[in-house]
């Protein structure tokens, strides 16, 4: 779902730029990596709400065990005034190579000029597809023993026990 109101959203975008005659402006190398980390981390943030939607009963444990992913989460958004300053700075560089901070940080810094070097996105790909493979193997096995827990609350070090032993 998520994937197809992205494709709708810059597909129409896109026409609308093009009918008014500014869409030489937005480079399309820009909209393909936008779509590839769009992938990435649609697969790797939600392999791990799927996770914690199947390790818990109850609204309450799951809210509790949402506050720190989704503080890590929301860290590239903290970061983002500083890569739009100085998007090829060390700051923005370092954290554009987190595999939770790539999708959105490495976007921001390949469409602020000049842009970044050409290997820069290619690595975070890497970066973020290994991260990625990594939380869906997480998921499977928490989903594999939390969905078939009933009554009993997860925390942090029951996931931790599920993910080692399965």
């Amino acid at each position: 779902v998520s994937l197809t109101i992205v494709l709708v959203y810059v597909g129409g975008g896109y026409w609308v730029v093009s009918y008014l005659g500014f869409a030489n402006f937005i480079p399309v190398h820009i909209l393909v990596w936008f779509l590839v980390f769009q992938m990435m981390a649609t697969l790797m943030f939600g392999s791990i709400f799927i996770a914690i939607g199947a390790a818990c009963t109850e609204i309450k444990e799951t809210q509790n065990l949402m506050v720190p992913v989704m503080l890590i989460f929301c860290i590239p958004l903290f970061l983002l005034g500083i890569v739009i300053k100085d998007p090829n700075g060390p700051v923005a560089t370092v954290a554009s190579f987190i595999p939770f901070a790539t999708p959105m940080l490495m976007i921001a810094r390949l469409a602020i000029p000049p842009g970044t070097e050409v290997w820069q996105p290619m690595v975070g790909v890497v970066l973020s597809l290994i991260m990625t493979v990594i939380c869906v193997y997480v998921a499977g096995r928490i989903f594999r023993v939390g969905i078939l827990m009933q009554g009993k609350g997860a925390k942090f070090s029951d996931l931790a026990r599920w993910v080692i032993r399965g």
